[in-house]
């Protein structure tokens, strides 16, 4: 299912809404904003939760059949697409088998998955009898998302899924839903202004702010640009991706290959080959024009400043620095910037002390001193 949707709207407020984006048929597009910005609002016309008002122009297909223009309107249920909404929303009266089992029977001949399989990629095989009550939050919303599956949903809308859990619930959540992006053959659009979801799921974003679409590419150049990370002080960072090369059991590391490169981290689990998501903050990033020599800092790296923050009256800014076609980012001192003459374009040597796998978002994996 490959979604197209333009959108000009007003409402009695005083907001406008005016974006264009394009769904793709497989993977992970975040809408990502702060709240107002825009995001529930494009998620409720796409699934036909809201239809606009007079004045207002909304066209959105899907394959070329149109759900939604000036003398169209598919309504929800026509345009097998499934929501999860912030609040799990299941029937109290009906146990977690229950719940599912009422899904299986709208969907008819055309679930997503069987019920076994998407309870062993939800992990909820052992909540079958239990009561929604009985459930915690992270356990409930699992729950709930496997209900939208087992509806026949060919596209998933997720509005804040994780919003009403708490921190401990989202971790445990979080790698259940990288499950479904890597197995299911669908679409998922997910709303959150949590950079951390985003980040750790998204294949594409969009960033709205105020109605418009700010900036939009894939996670990798959103997360590690000026544009997205100016604003984040001290907790600013880019996204990398990485593979697996080898595990150095002597030492209890494991090498990871970016590009070219080698960055080592604390021994994972992950086999070699696999790819894996690291997030690197750039206040623990610096920058060398000579090669760092008799440094305990195991992650060098060579690249190319590709972009510098403009200047202002903060004592830091952000360096972009590619490397193998990625980027990371480097927070330095103006000083330090005036010092070594840095600009776009001249080479430099990138020292990592702190990466973040995000595989494990709670384990922060140190390499250094």
């Amino acid at each position: 299912m490959f979604i197209n949707a333009a959108i000009t709207l007003t409402r009695p407020s005083g907001f406008s809404l005016e974006v264009a984006m394009a769904i793709k048929p497989k993977g992970v597009t975040a809408l990502y904003g702060p709240s107002g910005s825009g995001k529930t609002t494009v998620l409720k016309l796409l699934a036909g939760l809201e239809d606009g008002s007079r004045g207002d122009q909304i066209n959105i297909s899907s394959d070329g059949n149109i759900w939604q223009d000036a003398s169209h309107f598919v309504p929800p249920h026509k345009r097998h697409v499934g929501y999860v909404f912030q609040q799990p929303q299941l029937f109290p009266h009906l146990d977690v088998r229950g719940n599912l089992a009422y899904a299986s029977k709208r969907a008819g001949s055309q679930p997503s998955a069987p019920l076994a399989q998407v309870c062993d990629w939800l992990g909820i095989n052992h909540l079958l009898t239990a009561s929604p009550a009985k459930l915690s939050g992270g356990e409930a919303q699992r729950v709930a998302i496997a209900r939208v599956l087992l509806s026949g949903a060919r596209c998933l809308l997720m509005d804040e899924p994780l919003g009403s859990v708490d921190h401990a619930a989202r971790l445990q959540i979080l790698p259940y839903l990288d499950r479904l992006r890597r197995l299911l053959d669908i679409p998922i659009v997910y709303v959150s202004h949590g950079l951390d979801e985003i980040t750790y799921l998204a294949d594409e974003v969009y960033m709205l702010e105020q109605g418009r679409i700010k900036a939009f590419g894939t996670v990798f150049e959103l997360a590690s640009s000026l544009t997205l990370n100016s604003q984040e002080g001290d907790v600013a960072a880019a996204v990398v991706e990485a593979r697996v090369e080898h595990h150095d059991q002597a030492f209890g590391l494991t090498c990871l290959r970016l590009a070219s490169q080698s960055i080592y981290v604390s021994r994972c689990a992950q086999s070699p080959g696999t790819p894996i998501r690291l997030r690197i903050p750039a206040r623990d990033v610096s920058l060398a024009l000579q090669v760092p020599a008799q440094t305990s800092i195991l992650n060098v790296l060579e690249g190319v400043i590709s972009d510098i923050e403009p200047l202002s009256a903060n004592p830091s800014l952000l360096v972009r620095v590619q490397v193998g076609g990625q980027y990371i980012l480097s927070r330095i001192t103006r000083k330090s910037l005036q010092q070594l003459e840095l600009q776009p374009g001249k080479a430099v040597y990138v020292q990592i002390k702190t990466v973040a796998l995000l595989s494990d978002l709670s384990q922060q994996v140190a390499i250094s001193p």
